[in-house]
């Protein structure tokens, strides 16, 4: 493929999107692109040389150009998409552009429901600190790198690759990570066993000389696991007999400490700064992966106990007065239970404050009573307007934020609904006090909130 000098991306502007199309920028292709507005990410990808324009608009394709490549969000209408259909030009998904990269390396895909940036991120690190030199394309910034993605010379490719419309069809790996799978997606995929079956057909694409690397803590992935033809690698906690599995576990000064075992032999102490048991289980996978590609062990402690988690991902934004301001990207129950609980368990005795926005009409409305569940660890609750995304008129008429505190309040937790993110920055001012955490939770734009409150004077 890469014969092809001229890269059209119509949604430029997303952070999977934008991982690739720096990766060909950097290799020095020539890269343009559209999106609705400017953002921190097209202003990156313009500084590196890309051509970026505002607005969907068919002038935005020349002739020149010799592939156009779509984010899902994008449908036929779009006119620069009827562009290049008139103009011949071939028109690719994401999914299809990263699988013909990860084609040219080695392949380490990492997929599942939960914690695929924050597994994508470690094995970015370990393989950095190792020297390795691999290409990265991750849905979320790594520290590191300086971002989410960079086009390496070592022969490992990694890659988050997300299951919404299949988007892990079009890509082939040598190693696979699965490291849970729940509803989720449910505007496109019909239920559950769809979503399985999604995944199960994502396993026929590991290469033969390859192998899946599955969490066999979660029920569902060890069904896909267990039906999967080729050489499966298990990793987990609460189960027994997994080639990999950690045990001991304790919190000592903000820092978790586990042992790893493989295949029954002891591999020691690792530390972990980024609190959470799900947190264990993703640096568990790279571990695995890392071990298996032949890295040395005191290489993968150092990165572990160097990690500082992903941007968005329970990131301490700073501290106000006393207040400590965090800010989390979960946007499903699991993640938002779980979140709350890591930070219950760092900080035993401090009061949460949890911002939550849901995200999407469609998933709120079908997933509402389990989000309702999830909160009941924070302490208070404010939910602003739902972020709405792909979201037709009648999901957006369906549910609201009031209807996910009406029934907080029901089940006897402190909650209001707050719209605007202003509206909620004054209640925190009145009534957040000293030693208070404030918790920003959500895959929408919910972290303005706590970044207007660090930056009020």
């Amino acid at each position: 493929m890469m014969q092809k000098s001229n890269y059209h991306f119509i949604g430029i502007g997303g952070i999977g999107m934008s991982a690739l199309a720096q990766i060909l920028l950097e290799r020095g292709y020539k890269v343009s692109g559209s999106d609705l507005v400017e953002n921190p990410i097209t202003k990156n990808l313009q500084n590196m040389g890309a051509r970026i324009y505002f607005g969907h608009n068919e002038k935005n394709i020349s002739k020149d150009t010799d592939l156009v490549i779509v984010s899902a969000a994008i449908t036929e209408k779009n006119p620069e998409i009827k562009a290049a259909k008139k103009l011949g030009i071939p028109i690719i998904t994401r999914g299809e552009l990263l699988g013909k990269l990860m084609d040219e390396k080695v392949g380490i895909a990492v997929t599942g429901t939960h914690g695929k940036t924050t597994t994508s991120s470690l094995l970015a690190e370990i393989f950095e600190h190792a020297k390795l030199d691999p290409t990265i394309a991750i849905g979320g910034e790594v520290g590191n790198i300086g971002g989410n993605a960079k086009s390496g010379k070592g022969k490992y490719f990694i890659a988050e690759t997300c299951e919404y419309k299949r988007f892990f069809a079009d890509i082939s790996p040598h190693i696979a990570i699965i490291t849970n799978i729940e509803e989720d997606h449910l505007d496109y995929y019909k239920d559950l066993d769809d979503i399985k079956r999604a995944f199960s057909d994502f396993t026929k694409n590991i290469k033969k000389d390859g192998f899946l690397l599955a969490c066999f803590d979660d029920d569902n992935t060890r069904e896909i696991a267990e039906d999967f033809d080729g050489k499966v690698i298990s990793y987990g906690i609460s189960k027994e007999g997994l080639n990999y599995q950690s045990c001991n576990i304790k919190v000592e000064d903000h820092l978790q400490k586990f042992s790893v075992s493989k295949n029954g032999s002891d591999l020691g102490e690792f530390e972990l700064r980024v609190p959470g048991i799900h947190s264990i289980l993703n640096a568990t996978a790279a571990i695995a992966v890392s071990l298996e590609c032949g890295i040395k062990l005191g290489i993968i402690k150092e990165s572990i106990a160097n990690f500082n988690g992903a941007v968005r991902r329970m990131q301490v934004k700073g501290e106000f007065e006393g207040i400590t301001v965090i800010d989390d990207y979960a946007h499903h129950p699991t993640e938002i239970n779980a979140t709350l609980q890591a930070l219950k368990s760092f900080y035993p005795k401090r009061k949460i404050w949890c911002i939550f926005q849901p995200h999407q009409h469609s998933r709120t409305r079908m997933l509402l009573d389990s989000f309702v569940s999830s909160l009941h660890l924070a302490d208070e609750i404010i939910i602003p307007k739902i972020y709405p995304i792909r979201d037709t008129p009648e999901d957006i008429a369906s549910v609201s934020g009031d209807n996910v505190v009406k029934l907080l309040k029901m089940q006897g937790k402190s909650a209001k609904y707050i719209p605007d993110f202003k509206d909620t920055v004054k209640e925190l001012r009145a009534n957040a006090k000293e030693g208070d955490i404030i918790l920003t939770m959500g895959a929408g734009p919910v972290n303005k909130i706590g970044e207007m409150y660090l930056n009020i004077k």
